[in-house]
């Protein structure tokens, strides 16, 4: 090694030892102060919190927990996932070059303890490194951020005070590091080894910019100046993180939250406990949701995807789903404040969550089309909040819209929502000679068509398609006919928990009285209870879609397909399909299978998806605000000219059917099910 080398490290060996370690030294002890205070802090201000909510089971099967809290956070799967790649690489830089400069940070901590060297290990020099790569990553997300929120801002942000602290502290922390290194270079006055740029290349190239004193007290002096210039920034973001309710709390609160997420089916409701002994139902008060309910409200980052891919929102209807949340946690922290002093929470005017934190046409607006949860990188939900309040509305207050008091009449007396007579629940099927469990309880399996295939004109050519395929391949299968009773989806998604409860124990011991094993269906929402929530009242069956069913057929060559005539066809993911029950690819195999389709894409589809408007209950309540989603939905389809827009959902195919009424196109665009559009193909 040359005498230049030799001598710097030599300068640098005293500022380490003489300024860095004393320095050191005090942040550390520093340091354990402020975990302390983050313990107590995050005890005062999270954990209370929580536990003034009900208790929930989120234990067990810690291995897949943590594997998706790594896969997620560390690699960042559901930013990804939601191909946002500008917010995805700001925050992949941000995130990924913080744990660089902690990673130096920490190795070079070891230096100390196994004795410096002059020059230092290889390891403390590619830690110097780490940092330095780490602080640009830092610097280049922080500049994206920057010019995003401030410069773009889209209208899923808001700003606040909050990330002004932020900017600005992390801007002074990340200069002020890499001049102090920088001047502690130079200030060993004996010139800068050429391969120092090799291991602080950013501090290397600031360095002749920075002015060098005469003296060597005075240079000393400016180092001690430099080094506390960043590390009281340093100190007092670490301050501000362990005490006050900073956006960076997401750093451990969203962790949690995804390791904690639940791992039942997608979209799947909880049944209220011990239903028959309780005294009230649904949520009134903030304390009547669930702890993690409460953790959910906390962990939101205030990223706004959920809203941007809300279709209640998009078509201007008085709901955000992130104002759901950040309204609620406002709430909650409200009511929290007297846990910050150990006093106990005050009950006296406490207001009703719903009506006054929460509107009434905010929960009637939800479709529960699961895409807050499917689009949020953190798993966070408002619908299970919003049917909670709506269980309120519906069960203790008979406060709910008009409309929906002759469907719930409905279903109680005639077990479907229109109110049609039971015995004619069948009647489509009588000319295909399709026989009742009663009549032939000794079949494979049980056809379930639901209660748009018994009851409505045009979905029950849906159904006779698919008991024409099902012939043609020689499944043997029955039917409950007049026995068959409502799923109860639209009774339970209202929060009429009490009528579901009646329809789905109603159903089970029919089933279980003919030995029912397995279950195909042609409705999504009926496929997500029998399949999902049923299990919750001990209805245990093997249920299966009709997609998946007929992709068998087709891809065991169950049946023979002559083809049609050449069309475009754009396929419409219903919600209750896709984000609930994740089946995406089955639909469009089996439309690519039929010779003479042509399948495109709409921008919003599969995971992404835009909802018809049908779900939760919004099948039978008016559109009264903004515009109707089917509406949209039709809008984004027609941009294609496609000549069929086909879906595997009665809800979907009506409302995609009024849709193109609506648009005057009824007569140059149709609207089929993929039963119809395979039926069509058979071969004679």
């Amino acid at each position: 090694m040359d005498a230049l080398a030799l001598n710097f490290w030599e300068a640098q060996h005293i500022y380490i030892t003489k300024i860095f370690l004393p320095i050191l030294i005090g942040f550390i002890v520093l340091s354990l102060g402020l975990i302390a205070l983050f313990i107590f802090s995050f005890r005062r201000q999270h954990y209370r919190l929580w536990h003034l909510g009900k208790p929930e089971n989120c234990s067990g099967q810690w291995a897949t927990r943590l594997k998706m809290v790594l896969a997620v956070v560390f690699g960042h799967q559901r930013i990804w996932k939601m191909a946002e790649s500008y917010p995805g690489t700001t925050h992949l830089l941000i995130f990924w070059g913080i744990l660089l400069i902690f990673l130096g940070k920490v190795i070079r901590l070891f230096s100390y303890p196994v004795g410096l060297t002059s020059p230092p290990q290889p390891l403390f020099l590619y830690a110097s490194f780490l940092s330095e790569i780490g602080g640009v990553m830092v610097i280049t997300g922080g500049l994206l951020a920057f010019f995003r929120r401030y410069l773009l801002k889209p209208s899923r942000l808001d700003t606040k005070p909050d990330n002004h602290v932020i900017f600005i502290l992390g801007f002074v922390i990340l200069t002020t590091g890499y001049l102090a290194k920088a001047y502690r270079m130079v200030g060993a006055g004996t010139g800068i080894p050429s391969d120092w740029f090799s291991w602080a290349p950013v501090s290397y190239l600031l360095s002749p910019f920075i002015l060098i004193l005469p003296s060597e007290a005075l240079n000393e002096i400016l180092v001690w100046h430099r080094v506390f210039v960043h590390a009281i920034p340093s100190s007092f973001l670490l301050l501000y993180v362990a005490i006050s309710r900073s956006g960076l709390k997401h750093l451990f609160l969203s962790p949690l939250n995804i390791f904690y997420r639940s791992l039942k089916p997608k979209g799947a409701l909880n049944p209220i406990p011990d239903f028959d002994e309780a005294e009230t139902f649904g949520a009134r008060k903030i304390s009547e949701f669930t702890w993690k309910q409460l953790l959910d409200l906390e962990a939101c980052t205030r990223c706004g995807r959920c809203q941007d891919h809300c279709p209640a929102h998009l078509t201007e209807k008085p709901l955000s789903p992130k104002k759901v949340i950040l309204d609620l946690r406002a709430h909650l922290h409200e009511k929290g404040k007297p846990l910050l002093w150990s006093q106990p929470p005050k009950e006296e005017d406490d207001p009703s969550l719903v009506g006054g934190v929460i509107a009434d046409d905010t929960l009637w607006a939800c479709t529960f089309c699961l895409n807050c949860y499917e689009q949020c990188p953190v798993f966070i939900s408002a619908f299970d909040k919003i049917i909670e309040m709506r269980r309120y509305l519906v069960l203790m207050e008979t406060r709910y819209p008009s409309e929906l008091r002759e469907v719930f009449r409905n279903m109680e007396r005639r077990s479907n929502p229109w109110g049609a007579e039971k015995r004619l629940r069948a009647e489509w099927a009588k000319a295909l000679s399709v026989k009742t469990l009663a009549e032939d309880p000794k079949v494979d399996f049980l056809y379930f068509p639901g209660c748009f295939k018994g009851f409505d004109d045009r979905n029950q050519r849906v159904a006779i398609a698919m008991v024409k395929i099902l012939q043609k391949a020689g499944v043997k299968f029955g039917i409950l006919g007049p026995e068959e009773g409502c799923c109860g989806d639209p009774a339970r998604r209202i929060g009429n928990e009490y009528l579901y409860k009646i329809l789905t124990e109603a159903n089970i011991e029919t089933m279980n009285r003919y030995q029912v094993k397995k279950i195909l269906t042609t409705c999504p929402h009926c496929f997500t209870n029998l399949k999902n929530e049923y299990p919750q009242f001990g209805g245990n069956f093997e249920v299966i879609h009709q997609t998946e069913f007929l992709y068998d057929l087709v891809k065991h060559q169950k049946l023979k397909l002559k083809g049609i005539d050449p069309i475009t066809v754009t396929y419409h993911d219903s919600c209750y399909l896709g984000r609930y029950n994740q089946i995406y690819e089955t639909p469009r195999m089996i439309l690519s299978s039929i010779p003479g389709v042509k399948l495109k894409e709409m921008e919003r589809s599969r995971s992404q998806s835009f909802c018809c408007g049908a779900g939760g209950g919004r099948m039978w309540m008016e559109e009264h605000v903004g515009k109707r989603i089917n509406e949209a939905r039709i809008e984004q389809a027609l941009e294609l000219r496609p000549d069929v827009i086909a879906t595997a959902c009665p809800y979907c195919l009506t409302m995609l059917g009024d849709g193109l009424k609506t648009k005057g196109m009824e007569g140059t665009v149709k609207s089929l099910d993929i039963a119809e559009l395979l039926e069509k193909s058979l071969a004679e």
